[in-house]
């Protein structure tokens, strides 16, 4: 078994995993995380870094009660009302830094896709030169804001997206949690029962409209074509028959009769009855 020393930048993970999903609900699970990362090995120190806007101060509380090492800075001014945090990359560094000459690890497991922590890298190469060994270094990050140098110069890359149904999980306004599957499936379900709403909207719109149809008169020249439809190929009854012969005779200026096919045709001028 191994020792492991555990540096997280929350802010990159919490900025990421919202950009990464478009929800601004998405959460990581620190808890499970470590587990995965760990493996077999002993997580001897903890160590996480990022600002602290009051509506996160419970956030930190319950960190520290799961033994972590808090590195927090308040977000400073960025003029225009904005903020932004300041010199949280750098203290975390330093930390482990510290941590890594103390503690001796075999691996160290940086949860960041910040280039920022490279000089954690130039370290190893720097005990690996002297003393002929030294950790591994192995970077998690989101496939989104995953650094090419960054992962460059580790030793192992693991995206959390490959890892994401058991480390990302929904938060809502409520407090309410949801697992990346249960999170999902709500969201299909509420999209087929929006569709499903659609295609009623639509079926019940067609249905009025034929309705309002059916309900307006039939105009006189729309009835000539009914009667002479009914008797084409000698098809309709001895009535309908009667009805298209009278029309016939009666709009004879107006009238060509296909014998060779029998059929009727009406032919009507309908401009010059305006």
């Amino acid at each position: 078994m191994g020792t492991v020393l555990l540096l997280i930048d929350n802010s990159n993970i919490f900025i990421s995993g919202k950009e990464k999903y478009g929800d601004p609900s998405a959460r990581f699970s620190y808890s499970y995380f470590e587990k995965i990362c760990a493996g077999n090995d002993t997580i001897v120190k903890k160590i996480i870094a990022g600002s602290t806007p009051p509506s996160n101060d419970r956030f930190w509380t319950q960190m520290e009660e799961k033994d972590y090492v808090l590195c927090k800075r308040k977000r400073v001014s960025a003029g225009a009302g904005h903020t932004k945090e300041k010199g949280v990359d750098l203290e975390l560094a330093l930390e482990g830094m510290i941590a890594i000459g103390e503690l001796k690890p075999s691996r160290v497991v940086l949860l960041t896709g910040d280039a920022d922590f490279i000089p954690i890298a130039d370290i190893r190469d720097k005990i690996r030169a002297k003393e002929g060994d030294s950790f591994t270094l192995d970077v998690w990050a989101f496939s989104n804001s995953m650094s090419p140098e960054l992962a460059k110069v580790s030793d192992r890359v693991f995206k959390i997206d490959d890892y994401q149904e058991s480390l990302v999980y929904f938060q809502g306004e409520d407090g309410r949690t949801e697992g990346f599957k249960e999170h999902y499936a709500r969201i299909e379900e509420e999209k087929a029962a929006e569709r499903e709403e659609r295609l009623k909207a639509e079926q019940k719109k067609v249905e009025e409209e034929k309705a309002e149809e059916e309900k307006k008169p039939i105009e006189w020249y729309k009835k000539v074509g009914l009667a002479v439809a009914a008797v084409v190929g000698g098809a309709a009854g001895p009535a309908a028959a009667f009805q298209a012969l009278f029309w016939r005779r009666l709009l004879m200026q107006k009238s060509i009769f296909d014998s060779s096919r029998s059929h009727y045709v009406a032919v009507i001028d309908i401009d010059k009855r305006k």
